[in-house]
């Protein structure tokens, strides 16, 4: 049996798929754990009140729109995941325009 050193050893991120998946990953990750406040304080700071129910009035805070934000990506929204999927777009065409622009 051939012993492996630490240095031969291959991971994930040595492989370009492994490595897209990772860059896939955080991007998921801050579209899931950033943009939500985010949305939250750009909407607090030019509209106000966050109205959690229109027909109540009830309002919330940046946690009452996460929660939204996560109950809404749950059921599948189409708007919600293009938001989560977000960051990761915004890298896909930064590295596509860098690609064709020669940078």
């Amino acid at each position: 049996m051939p012993v492996v050193s630490a240095t031969q050893r291959k991971t994930v991120a040595d492989s370009p798929i492994g490595t897209e998946f990772i860059r896939l990953g955080v991007g998921v990750l801050v579209g899931v754990v950033l943009i939500p406040p985010l949305i939250w304080l750009a909407g607090h700071l030019v509209i106000g009140e966050y109205i959690r129910d229109p027909l109540t009035g009830t309002t919330g805070g940046p946690l009452a729109l996460w929660s939204d934000y996560l109950q809404a990506l749950a059921q599948g929204s189409p708007a919600y995941w293009l938001t989560c999927a977000g960051p990761y777009g915004i890298y896909v065409v930064v590295r596509v325009l860098r690609k064709l622009l020669g940078l």
